[in-house]
């Protein structure tokens, strides 16, 4: 499946203060593309080689992969951004939800500060919405909680418990951040427990 789409945009995400606004279609802005497969060489066409890509092998923690994957190409062709989803089971406050999992954020050095992680998150959320899911969740370094909370994300301020192989739990040490995906949706109150590894 290639499916190309243009996400939807508000106007606080393209307006700048005194900049026009501007009607109709924007042929500058990228175009997310939903991605038939995401794997290590597609990894390594955004990022390049490297043993530890997203900066988290300190945690110890075993990650899933993702199941659904969006990306953004150069003119060229080559891929140079990408965001993956996975439904989640967890209990959060003795509720039980599945939620959508965002994860595999990432753009290509030599394009960063252009917008590009945030178009390929947003229209990830766009599809997360058209599954039915109520709440969106990652999990992130903490100097990057900051660019979460402007698309929206919370923290979750309680302790976040996850599954590992053989049986183990393990406390997150990275930031978890949650974000309604319809109207009032809420968060629950109290510890989560993700019912599977992490994504």
């Amino acid at each position: 499946m290639n499916d190309r789409f243009q996400p939807e945009q508000h106007p606080s995400e393209h307006h700048r203060a005194g900049a026009p606004v501007v009607s109709g279609p924007d042929v500058s802005r990228p175009v997310v593309e939903r991605l038939a497969r995401y794997g290590r060489a597609e990894q390594e066409e955004v990022l390049g080689p490297g043993a530890d890509p997203y900066g988290v092998a300190y945690t110890g923690l075993t990650f899933l992969p993702k199941e659904i994957h969006f990306g953004v190409r150069a003119a060229d062709g080559r891929l140079v951004a990408h965001t993956g989803l996975l439904p989640l089971p967890l209990t959060a406050g003795g509720t039980d939800l599945v939620v959508m999992g965002v994860g595999g954020v990432c753009v290509a050095p030599g394009r960063r500060g252009g917008g590009l992680a945030r178009t390929v998150v947003g229209a990830a959320l766009d599809h997360a919405r058209t599954l039915g899911h109520r709440h969106a969740l990652l999990f992130c370094r903490p100097p990057l909680a900051a660019f979460y909370r402007g698309m929206g994300f919370r923290e979750v301020a309680e302790e976040v418990t996850v599954e590992q192989p053989e049986g183990r739990l393990a406390v997150m040490p990275l930031r978890t951040m949650w974000a309604p995906l319809a109207a009032g949706a809420g968060w629950p109150e109290g510890p989560v427990r993700l019912r599977s590894l992490p994504m």
